[in-house]
């Protein structure tokens, strides 16, 4: 039933008792995702170390100018990791060195979501060989969260009317208490699979929907 435990709690510490009915709202709303962001990299190696440096950079050039022509906003364009790493192989318990190399990655923002095929199979053209970390989400996660929050305090209140009508009591329409529950995906971009292009056709997108969910626990009084 409603009424069992732990949604109903007294208090007989105060002079006159208090009664709760404790719930739990949960609020979910379904978005089209609008942006995608991606890690767009250039991975270069050879044993001399300024050779890799210069490569790489002419390459991760060539993608950010391939970029900037789709349309693509420079702020939408942002260094998420260079590094230079030392590579070796193994043989018979001997460490040899191969060479150097260089890894330059970029986040990218694209928006809408429907190009990222496009703007993926242009860095590849124009010298990425690295895509990673593909995730896809909206630009106003807040917006939404708040209509989601909405919801849950109305769930809440549907909830806690059910069970006082139940046992045959009247609650004060303002909770006594209402608290926000932290919620694991709310609202985050996730990841997503990127098909595999051929020569003739773009890297398939499929975005879908994401739903964006809060939930809030409230105490109502009688």
């Amino acid at each position: 039933m409603y009424y069992s435990h732990p949604y109903i709690r007294s208090n007989s510490n105060t002079q006159q008792t208090n009664h709760s009915i404790n719930v739990v709202g949960e609020g979910m709303i379904s978005v089209e995702p609008d942006r995608a962001i991606a890690l767009l990299g250039v991975v270069t190696e050879d044993k001399n170390l300024s050779q890799a440096q210069r490569k790489n950079a002419e390459n991760a050039t060539n993608v950010i100018n391939a970029l900037l022509q789709q349309n693509v906003p420079r702020t939408n364009i942002q260094t998420f990791d260079y590094r230079i790493n030392l590579n070796y192989d193994y043989k018979e318990g001997e460490q040899l060195f191969r060479g150097y190399q260089v890894t330059n990655l970029l986040q990218v923002i694209i928006e809408p979501v429907d190009r990222m095929g496009t703007i993926v199979d242009i860095a590849v053209e124009n010298g990425a060989n690295t895509v990673r970390n593909v995730q896809i989400t909206v630009a106003n996660k807040e917006q939404f969260y708040e209509e989601a929050l909405k919801k849950a305090v109305e769930k809440a209140q549907v909830k806690a009317s059910i069970i006082a009508q139940e046992i045959g009591v009247s609650i004060r329409a303002v909770p006594f208490k209402l608290n926000e529950v932290p919620t694991r995906e709310d609202g985050r971009p996730r990841p997503m699979v990127l098909g595999v292009s051929t020569e003739n056709t773009t890297t398939p997108i499929e975005a879908g929907q994401m739903q964006i969910t809060a939930q809030v626990e409230a105490e109502f009084r009688y």
